[in-house]
């Protein structure tokens, strides 16, 4: 019964495999029409359990992005949510001669404008390196108003005491309406924001899988010997 408590103790407050604290940090700069945004926390969860969750992404992304919104993407403010700029997901299609995923999306800027069907191409993919960091990239190679470009990364840079450094880093260049609309202050607004939501998203995925690993071991009954 004790034994059972305490497994119940470490799923309720988030078993972090006396790692240390965690610190993150996020600051965007703008240059030459670009504004880049760079954001990193360290999570307590093992290299394995990471991997898993950014295959998870990638995967989701090409096959179901509709369900990103349950995890990856959940609170961002998409979706129909009251914010400055909604996006709202209408379908999407992923080409894998050319690994080329066609979206379609409507963006409603309130008590303004809705632009429809507003077409978005990206490139998504996984790497991994001989070091034990991988990184997941998205390239949006072409958008018919939102975007001119844009390139996030999101890098798993394994570090000691079983954590993991987290790191995105997004360059985005706005097509002609959004690069009049946006200005530095409604980017911290608008876009900032929701980059620390989605790095924090990747990170809860992650404690939830690791809480259930320790659970689901610990509570295994030992064999007699």
């Amino acid at each position: 019964m004790k034994k059972t408590l305490l497994y119940i103790l470490f799923a309720l407050t988030g078993f972090n495999g006396f790692c240390t604290t965690p610190s993150d940090s996020i600051k965007t700069v703008y240059s030459d029409g670009v504004f880049s945004t760079h954001y990193q926390l360290k999570i307590c969860a093992s290299n394995k359990i990471m991997s898993d969750v950014s295959d998870f992404l990638v995967t989701d992304f090409h096959d179901s992005p509709g369900n990103l919104f349950n995890w990856a993407l959940k609170d961002l403010g998409l979706q129909n949510q009251n914010n400055e700029v909604i996006i709202v997901f209408k379908s999407s299609e992923n080409d894998d001669k050319t690994g080329i995923t066609h979206g379609v999306f409507d963006i409603i800027v309130p008590h303004f404008t809705t632009f429809q069907n507003v077409k978005v191409d990206a490139i998504v993919g996984k790497t991994r390196f001989t070091n034990g960091e991988s990184k997941v990239t998205a390239n949006i190679i072409y958008s018919s108003l939102l975007l001119k470009n844009a390139l996030a990364t999101l890098t798993i840079i394994p570090q000691k005491n079983n954590e993991q450094l987290l790191v995105t880093n997004v360059d985005i260049r706005f097509g002609w309406f959004f690069n009049l609309f946006i200005t530095k202050r409604r980017y911290k607004s608008i876009v900032e924001w929701r980059i620390k939501k989605f790095t924090e998203n990747i990170k809860d995925e992650c404690l939830q899988r690791q809480n259930a690993e320790f659970v689901k071991t610990k509570s295994k009954p030992v064999k007699n010997l």
